[in-house]
């Protein structure tokens, strides 16, 4: 594998889309980064002031060797992949994912009842970065979405739920996690 300068691959991610869908959801293939297609549903404002983080957890690579090569091969770290997602949308969708709590949990005056014992929420997830006149989707047939940080408030910004989705295996391709998409121009046609 040879890395050579490409100019046009760094992304800028000025703008970005969360979409929503079944755990197991096929990668969407659209050309709009507002209209991913059927069944993905927008996740709803999140923070610009505290924008996505992609975390990677776990053991780093160890180096083994033999009593003639002290260093002989790299192990392969057990690693757990996430995202963080701000929202800042105060409605029962991000109370359930925050809180990790079913429909039942909405209350019949809407109200929003917090469990004591928190389940995470399975679904697909895909992550959009738009950078200009381009876009990068992140697919990920099945994630894991639970709160992950306290609830800050302050007057002078809106107040954020930290939701941590991490990735998980599926089985439609592979045991993998996900796919990073191309990055693709923006279809501006009518």
């Amino acid at each position: 594998m040879a890395m050579s300068l490409d100019d046009n691959a760094p992304v800028l991610p000025v703008t970005g889309y969360f979409y929503m869908a079944p755990v197991g959801t096929p990668k969407p293939d659209f050309t709009d980064p507002e209209k991913p297609g059927t069944g993905w549903l927008n996740f709803g404002h999140t923070s610009s002031e505290n924008l996505p983080e992609l975390g990677r957890d776990g053991d780093d690579p160890e180096t083994k060797g033999s009593w003639q090569r002290k260093k002989l091969r790299q192990t392969s770290p057990n690693v757990t992949y996430s995202v963080k997602i701000n929202s800042i949308q105060a409605n029962v969708d991000t109370f359930q994912l925050y809180y990790g709590a079913g429909a039942s949990s909405v209350q019949s005056d809407g109200s929003f009842r917090i469990p004591a014992s928190p389940t995470p929420q399975t679904k697909a997830l895909l992550m959009v970065l738009v950078d200009g006149e381009n876009f990068l989707p992140l697919w990920m047939p099945n994630v894991s979405l639970i709160g992950s940080d306290a609830v800050a408030l302050d007057g002078t910004q809106f107040v954020e739920f930290t939701i941590t989705a991490t990735l998980l295996g599926h089985s439609s391709i592979g045991g993998a996690l996900g796919d990073w998409g191309v990055l693709t121009a923006v279809d501006i046609t009518p």
